[in-house]
């Protein structure tokens, strides 16, 4: 009985940890966030309880963000700069998916999964613990789109708390690094970004670490410094300054902003057609003076002039992602 009773002590240890390390656990976990709002209204008061009745906590004004946790009746329960109340629903504008600038949020549990995307189902990118800083720049149905550390990831609403007033709200002394009215403002969201960087260091950052790679040999499906193909290369060097890409050229030609060849970049990406195959079927990283630097099957990673013959027959298109 007794060596029953160890063994059915040990697999609960077991199970307890297995719980720990793939589920992940917060001992603080908060309210969850169901939607984020913006306020359709000049002067729109923040009420204790779900009635015209109840005191007024405050004001918001017309684009204020709010972040929605509960519905009573006709009425959000919200948190307004900080504040929690209540808004009426015909003043509010609702998203459950929404890129926006709510500033750095604490984490409020220990081994707090930090995702690839918004959901259980996404891999784990990396753990948070308690009282560390994510900074959020998105909501996606229950979950926040974030900066942690030097990867873009989710945090599930309920185990974030924010720490600052929205930078688009008129209470706000800050402006938005990444998006404004849910657009980019042309800096992509990276970790090198909130230290300080601009888009120019970033472009020339970019341009230094592509060049630390001249002369790896290409190797169809290669994605570290071992061997690169096209799009290994441009995905493996750009995350280096905390810009994600898809892994594939026809994925990768998809992302960021139709740019002219005219108004080209250093850090843009180059995109070339009926190189090997019909369509778009090559990619690389513009470093400026007309050249590109990018994995060639038969050199390895090089540099090319898009002036030359071959490279203005397949030219494609450009995309920037800074």
């Amino acid at each position: 009985m007794k060596r029953l009773r160890s063994l059915i002590c040990i697999l609960a240890a077991i199970c307890s940890f297995a719980a720990v390390t793939t589920m992940g656990v917060s001992a603080k976990s908060g309210t969850l966030t169901t939607a984020v709002g913006t306020v359709d209204a000049s002067a729109l008061r923040l009420r204790s309880g779900p009635s015209t009745s109840s005191s007024t906590l405050g004001y918001a004004s017309r684009g204020d963000y709010v972040i929605i946790t509960g519905k009573t009746g006709s009425w959000y329960q919200v948190q307004f700069d900080l504040t929690a109340g209540y808004m009426h629903e015909s003043y509010l504008n609702t998203y459950e998916v929404k890129n926006v600038e709510l500033g750095y949020g604490r984490v409020t549990g220990d081994y707090v999964h930090v995702r690839s995307g918004p959901g259980t189902g996404y891999r784990s990118i990396d753990q948070a613990h308690t009282g560390e800083k994510a900074y959020i720049i998105g909501f996606n149905r229950q979950w926040y789109k974030v900066i942690f550390g030097e990867n873009i990831g989710y945090i599930r609403s309920d185990y974030l708390q924010l720490t600052e007033i929205p930078y688009e709200n008129a209470a706000s002394d800050k402006e938005p690094l990444f998006f404004k009215d849910g657009k980019s403002t042309g800096l992509a969201p990276s970790a090198a970004a909130l230290n300080g960087q601009t888009s120019s260091d970033i472009r020339s950052q970019i341009v230094k670490n592509a060049k630390k790679y001249l002369g790896t040999p290409y190797v169809w499906g290669g994605s570290s410094p071992s061997g690169f193909d096209c799009s290994g290369f441009t995905q493996y060097v750009l995350a280096l300054s905390g810009i994600r890409l898809p892994r594939t050229t026809t994925e990768q030609v998809k992302v960021g902003t139709y740019i002219s060849k005219s108004a080209l970049q250093p850090g843009d990406l180059v995109f070339l057609k009926d190189t090997y195959r019909a369509g778009v079927s090559h990619v690389g990283i513009y470093i400026g003076d007309g050249q590109m630097i990018h994995a060639s099957s038969s050199k390895g990673v090089t540099i090319s002039n898009l002036s030359s013959s071959y490279y203005t027959q397949h030219y494609h298109s450009a995309r920037r992602v800074v």
